[in-house]
Formats: structure tokens, sequence, C-alpha cells
């Protein structure tokens, strides 16, 4: 008998309740296989669809959803809004532009819209458009902090806007901060004077993680666990047989220079570039958080141990969709870090770019950037220090887990001597060979922070950045 709309959402729910949550993406895309006039019954109930759909790390499925609350509603400028947004975490910021372009034009002037333009003109590299569109949103709501930050990561602060961010930074605009004294701190740091470049960084930060609870034990606890669990599973001695796309990993913490070589990889035509993903959880989702319990409940640790082959082609399958079917892909998902023993197992095609860059460096280009709360440990060094030397220690056990699989490339060499480390790096992940000379960069897709950054050609001039700061980062690095 076939299910009714109403009741495959009910059954997600309950998927998620008695922590089955693959099973919940089985019915997932069920429900979104339906003909529209089959599902259009649900109306407003598709966002609560979406808002589940990101609880199991769906993102292209929650990308469905927003389409279909579009569709039933038309004229709503909100849902407008949630789908482009949900276009930009795919990497279709130039269908989100469009889309809002359209928005705009049905509409009154409005901040928020001119914002967004701003963002996604960025995201395919239309900077001074962005530029424009920012600036437009500030002259209708001066408190716009993110509009803020997004002009300083542009580099169009201007003389002129300093009494402005100042004056809304002493009055602490609720909307203002904390994009306006990352703004401010920039301005600074371009003018060469560093304690007032950091005394507004820290304002920004600790506007960032106010109200908020935050333990960086409890953050790093899952790379121990993980090893651990990992030293113990069960592995079945047939080999499985590696089936396209050939998936890239390219792991690195935050500011650590990802999307740089993200971007390098992608100049191949024959590359899907996927850019932030959460595709390795959605398909681990029946490994729960890959610590010892979770591990055990599945039977990991003895035969007939896990189907590998399942969860792999789960991702591959995912990973199609997202790139229209590249044979090569690359993923450089925030916590990559955490699935590189399961996706080395369950995709035997996969090789993985540890990105590798001074920690102090790191540790400063996420203190001054407007990050998601995601990364709550920048907002201190002493837990950056703890975070990152983290996960290079869970990345050296992976590295002897999987060493022919896993190459260390180190940013600094990288930027200061870009084709001998593309060669090696093409050569390892059995690519063509990349003149660094002729890269271009200006019209990629990058919905991340490094959108304006990115666009420059390949620099050394962040290189050991972190020495104007040492007094201030230096002894959270000191343990």
């Amino acid at each position: 008998m076939d299910l009714t709309p109403e009741q495959l959402l009910n059954g997600i729910r309950n998927s998620i309740q008695q922590g089955v949550p693959d099973t919940g993406i089985d019915i997932l895309r069920q429900l979104l296989s339906l003909p529209h006039a089959q599902t259009d019954s649900l109306g407003q109930g598709w966002e609560e669809v979406m808002a589940l759909a990101l609880r199991l790390a769906d993102e292209d499925a929650a990308l469905g959803a927003a389409h279909r609350l579009l569709d039933i509603y038309p004229n709503n400028g909100r849902y407008a809004l949630i789908f482009t947004e949900r276009l930009s975490r795919v990497g279709r910021s130039e269908d989100a532009l469009n889309v809002m372009g359209q928005l705009k034009a049905g509409m009154t002037p409005n901040a928020a819209i001119d914002h967004l333009l701003g963002v996604y003109s960025g995201h395919i590299g239309k900077l001074g458009e962005a530029a424009e569109y920012f600036r437009s949103a500030l002259s209708m709501k001066e408190d716009l902090g993110d509009s803020w930050s997004n002009l300083a990561t542009l580099g169009r602060i201007e003389a002129k806007d300093i009494p402005v961010l100042e004056r809304l930074i002493e009055e602490k605009a609720e909307h203002a901060l904390p994009g306006a004294a990352y703004a401010l701190g920039e301005w600074y740091h371009s003018q060469g004077e560093h304690a007032k470049a950091w005394d507004y960084w820290t304002r920004a930060n600790e506007a960032s993680k106010r109200g908020q609870t935050f333990s960086i034990d409890e953050m790093i606890a899952p790379n121990k666990g993980i090893p651990e669990a990992d030293r113990r599973i069960w592995t079945d001695k047939t080999p499985l047989q590696p089936k396209p796309p050939r998936p890239i990993f390219i792991v690195g913490p935050p500011r650590s220079g990802t999307t740089l070589t993200e971007q390098i990889i992608s100049q191949q035509k024959n590359v899907g570039a996927m850019g932030e993903t959460m595709l390795s959880r959605a398909s681990t989702w029946p490994l729960g958080n890959l610590g010892p319990s979770d591990l055990e409940k599945v039977g990991a640790f003895g035969p007939p141990g896990v189907t590998w082959e399942r969860l792999g082609a789960i991702y591959r399958h995912l990973a199609s969709n997202r790139t229209q079917e590249k044979p090569i892909t690359t993923d450089k998902g925030a916590i990559l870090h955490l699935f590189v023993g399961a996706l080395a197992r369950m995709l035997p095609n996969a090789k993985f770019v540890w990105v590798r860059r001074n920690l102090k460096d790191v540790a400063l280009s996420a203190y001054r950037t407007n990050l998601t709360d995601g990364n709550r440990w920048r907002h201190d060094m002493r837990h950056a220090a703890t975070y990152l030397r983290a996960f290079d220690e869970i990345m050296r056990y992976w590295q002897s887990q999987f060493p022919d699989r896993i190459f260390e490339l180190e940013y600094e060499r990288l930027v200061t001597s870009p084709q001998t480390n593309i060669d090696q790096l093409t050569r390892f992940l059995d690519l063509d060979p990349i003149d660094a000379s002729k890269i271009d960069m200006g019209a990629s897709n990058v919905p991340t922070a490094s959108f304006a950054q990115i666009r420059s050609k390949i620099s050394a001039k962040s290189v050991r950045g972190w020495k104007a700061y040492e007094e201030w980062i230096a002894p959270g690095f000191e343990n």
C-alpha cells in the first residue's frame, strides 16, 4: 500500500526519534520522489521536512524541500530567501543570485535582499557588484554587521566608514556586532596598527561567543574516541571494487588553505568541486558518531562487520547527483578529519589531501574572520591551540593507517613554490598536469569566507602573518 505524504513525514520523525537516521534518509528520498501534485497537501509542512533533512545532514534533500515550498507559495518572499540560501549551500550560488534578483525586482527596497545579492555575487567572483550590493544594504540598514564584515573581506572599508563603525560598536547595536568589529579590526590591520586591530577582533570574538556554552574538551573528545574504535574494526579481507566517481577529500581546519587546494584541483574539467558538504555524515549515519559504543551497536568489531560497500554506494550516489556525474569529485567538508577511516574503507579509490599550515597562522586567520558558530574554538587562543593540535593528532593516526592514500600538502610550500608542489599533488592524485601560471580562480563558485581572497593569484603574503600579533597569540600555544 502506498503511503501518503503525511505518513511518510511521520515516518521520518519516528526514524530520528528511534535513532535510525539512515532509515529516515530513505523515507525522505521516497517523499521527495513523489509528484508535486501529490505532495502539495503538505503545504507549510515542507518547512518541517526541510528541518528534518538538515538534521539528517542531507543538504540536497533540504534544497528539494525548499523548492517545494517555493512552488506552493511562489509569492512568499521568505520562502524565496530560504530557497536561495539552500541553493548556495550546495554550490549553486549563480542560481541563487538569479532567484534573488527576480525577488528584488518585485519588491520594495530591502536591505536583507541586497545583502544576499552581495553574498551570492561574491561567491561567483563578481566582487565589484558584491561591494555595491553591500553598500546599498548598509544605506538602508546601517547596523547590518554582516555587510560590514563582507565589505572588509573585499578590502572596501574606507576612512569615512571608521566613525560610523566606532559609533555602532560603542552603542553595542544588536545587528552591528560582531560584523562591525571584525570590519574595524581589518581596517586597522591594513593600516599596520596591530594593537587596535587585535582589540577590535577581540571585541568581535567576545560578541560571537556571548550567551553560548562551549567546552573544548567535549569538542575534541571524538578525536580520541574515533581512533580507539577504529583500531578494533573487523575488516573483511575481500577488497571492494573501485567505482565512479573517484573522490578526492581535502582535509584541514578552517583557514588552512583547503579552498585554495580545491580550486587548484578543480581547474581540470573532469573534476566536480563540491566544496563543503555533509555527504560523509549522510552516508555514514548507520555508524552513528563512529565512537566505540556506536560501532559496537552495529557489530563493527566482528564478522560480518560493516557493509562498507553499501555506505560507499550512498556516498557515490549523492556525489554524482551533486556534480552532474563528473568522474572525479572533490569534497572538503568541515569535519572530514573524523571520517577519514570510514571513507577510506567504503571508497577504495578515494584519496585524501591533508592541507597543513602553521597553526598560529591558522589561529590568527580564524580569529579575524566572521565564521559560523560551529567554529567556536577560534574565539580563544588556548582553545584554538588545543583544537588544532588535536586535529593534527587524529590526522597523524589516519596517516599511519592509510599511508599510501593521504598526501600531506604544506600550505607554506604550496604558496612559495606553486608549480613544484602542484606537480607532486597531481601525480599523487593521478590527475593531468596543471600549469600554475595559468590557474584562473576568478569565476569559481566559493561559498565560504574565502570568496574574496581566493580570486587573487597564489601568494605567500600571509605566511608567518602571526608574527605581527605574537604577543597575543603565542601565550595560548605555550603548553
